[in-house]
């Protein structure tokens, strides 16, 4: 990997070329090294190393540029004249010897890909302590047309004034091998004239160059090297996906309606009830004990879970059976074990959390065609979340299907088991410049189970709560149409702050994990209520902000659209199945006979030491 930074540009995917069935930008260490083999290692250094970031829901893709050459770059045309001949000069030169091998089916594509410019703003030739560096390759300019005419009127514009060519650079093996049959134009393939060089009209002649004969090379250790170069890739992008400021849900600049005040004073919150949680983690690692059955205590007599041990007296408190928990306890239960009601707020056939979340949870599809999407090729499917707040009715972000056609947006999970149309019934946002970002949607042919929804009139602070959607981090390359319906993913925390945003917008801050995808998904608290709708990750310094709308404004918004969900206001008080004791199987026989009595009264199998 290159150590010395240049620049870092957006772009659109769709201005990168493709080889191999791969982006071009993605082949630099096939590139560099099919140019030191070929050609020379001052032609394999001209090209920039990438780091591709493909962007997300906040953040368009950009493209982080990398040298070996130490210093600091500058555009090609910053420099003063003498300097700028010199980089011109050295470029012509080193291009050269790349024109002999654009008719080789093997790398002639590769080649041909990379002397492509997207005609940056800030320019695609740098130079670094007076050598020149190529930026931006692999590219065209967004909405260029890509048949072989436009391209090398293209090319004659950008790099053509220092590599001259017969048409444009090859792209494909089949246009590689028809370039070997192609003349230049006479005096098109001489080297072009370099201001300052010489008398007027002088030139620099090019060196005869014979066309290589089309070699094969075996495959050997040095092979895996474009392998690693492209993991050290993944790894920065990923660093990157991480550093602090990458928002990772709205499609646009980072909100307004979220500023570095509303920010820090979030982090301010958070970090005092850490440290109330610090304080009751060090009181509880202080007097936990551990019992004879092995269930570890904490100082209020509750497990980590938050359940007080079963009553030896009472039959009917034994394992498997439920019992109330605090909501907030040590740890957040398994939710598998957490019960609650099956449907609605006052249903007596109790179901696990889980069961919940999984059938009352979405994931919301929206097919979108690019730019260039030709007639019958299959469209991108974009991914969100969402869950059902009546029979028919799903809610999530205004930003999950935002700009999309109607006809074109889709909802499905496990339990529906195919993709169902919908209907935008209403829609709020967007979040930056109205402080809602909320869409209903009719769910056509559905009858399903939905959320109730918490109306809070007490704190959750530190209560536990899991966020479910379907984050991208997992679905990997669903591609959606036939493609078997995912699962759902869940992750568990606590309410770390309640905070009132730009223009009175209530929200959530959590510690659930969650990242693109989870968009419109349901944040459900211990008790199965839906407390807030998961929008956007705020990066920090040192940690993720996790923000969810809050409940309040749902319902606000479901109000405007004559809607009205089911809804509790009581504090969550969980129901846990206890966990279920296996008896340990004894050994050998004397084990066996040193089980616990029929008097109920357990036996440890304390013996006494032999010297006793």
């Amino acid at each position: 990997m290159a150590e010395h930074f240049l620049t870092k540009c957006q772009i659109e995917l769709s201005q990168c070329l493709e080889i191999g069935g791969g982006l071009a930008l993605e082949s630099h260490g096939a590139l560099t090294q099919a140019l030191r083999e070929r050609v020379s290692p001052e032609a394999a250094a001209l090209f920039a190393e990438p780091l591709l970031s493909r962007g997300n829901d906040s953040a368009p893709a950009s493209v982080a540029w990398y040298t070996d050459h130490p210093g600091e770059g500058r555009p090609l045309r910053a420099l003063d004249e003498a300097d700028r001949v010199r980089a011109e000069a050295a470029l012509s030169e080193r291009l050269r010897g790349i024109r002999a091998h654009l008719g080789d089916p093997e790398d002639g594509p590769l080649f041909g890909a990379a002397l492509h410019l997207a005609n940056h703003p800030d320019g695609d030739i740098w130079v670094v302590d007076g050598q020149p560096v190529i930026l931006n390759w692999g590219m065209l300019p967004p909405g260029m047309s890509r048949d072989p005419d436009t391209r090398g009127a293209h090319v004659a514009a950008t790099l053509g004034r220092f590599l001259p060519l017969a048409g444009a650079p090859p792209l494909s093996a089949a246009e590689a091998l028809a370039r070997r049959g192609d003349a230049a134009p006479a005096g098109a393939e001489a080297a072009p004239p370099v201001s300052g060089a010489g008398p007027a009209g002088a030139v620099i002649a090019p060196d005869p160059v014979a066309p290589e004969p089309v070699r094969r090379v075996w495959p050997g250790p040095i092979a895996w090297v474009p392998l690693l170069v492209l993991l050290l890739i993944a790894g920065g992008a990923l660093a990157w996906l991480l550093m602090p400021g990458t928002r990772i849900f709205p499609a646009r600049a980072p909100d307004p309606a979220i500023d570095r005040a509303e920010a820090a004073a979030a982090v301010a919150e958070i970090n005092a009830s850490l440290e109330q949680r610090l304080a009751r983690l060090q009181a509880a690692l202080d007097g936990a004990q551990c019992r004879p059955d092995g269930t570890l205590t904490m100082p209020d007599g509750r497990t980590i879970e938050g359940l007080l041990p079963p009553d030896p007296t009472n039959p009917a408190d034994a394992p498997g059976s439920r019992a109330a928990a605090d909501p907030r306890p040590i740890l957040p239960p398994d939710p598998a074990r957490v019960q609650v009601p099956s449907d609605g707020a006052s249903a007596m056939d109790l179901t696990s959390l889980l069961e919940l979340i999984e059938a009352r949870t979405v994931m919301v599809v929206r097919y979108m065609a690019d730019a260039d999407t030709q007639p019958g090729q299959q469209v991108r499917a974009e991914r969100g979340s969402g869950f059902f707040v009546g029979p028919d009715l799903v809610v999530t972000n205004n930003h999950v299907v935002e700009g999309a056609p109607e006809d074109r947006i889709f909802v499905t999970n496990r339990g529906l088991g195919q993709q169902y149309p919908v209907t935008v019934i209403k829609t709020a946002g967007p979040f930056g410049s109205t402080g809602r970002d909320f869409a209903l949607l009719r769910v056509h042919g559905v009858n399903a189970p939905y959320f109730t929804l918490l109306k809070p009139d007490h704190s959750l602070k530190l209560q536990s709560v899991i966020a479910a959607g379907y984050p991208d981090d997992l679905l990997g390359d669903w591609r959606g149409g036939t493609d078997p319906v995912p699962d759902l993913a869940v992750t568990d925390g606590t309410v770390n702050a309640e905070q009132v945003l730009t223009q009175g917008t209530p929200a959530i801050v959590h510690s659930a994990p969650i990242s693109q995808g989870n968009s419109g998904g349901p944040l459900v608290d211990m008790c199965g209520r839906v407390v807030g709708v998961n929008t956007f990750v705020r990066q920090g310094a040192l940690r993720n902000l996790n923000f969810a709308l809050s409940s309040d404004d749902l319902l606000a918004f479901l109000e405007s659209a004559a809607l009205t969900p089911a809804t509790v206001t009581r504090p969550c008080q969980p129901q846990l199945l206890r966990p279920m004791v296996t008896p340990a199987t004894p050994d050998t026989p004397e084990d066996a006979g040193a089980a616990a009595p029929s008097t109920g009264v357990p036996n440890f199998n304390l013996r006494s030491s032999p010297s006793e």
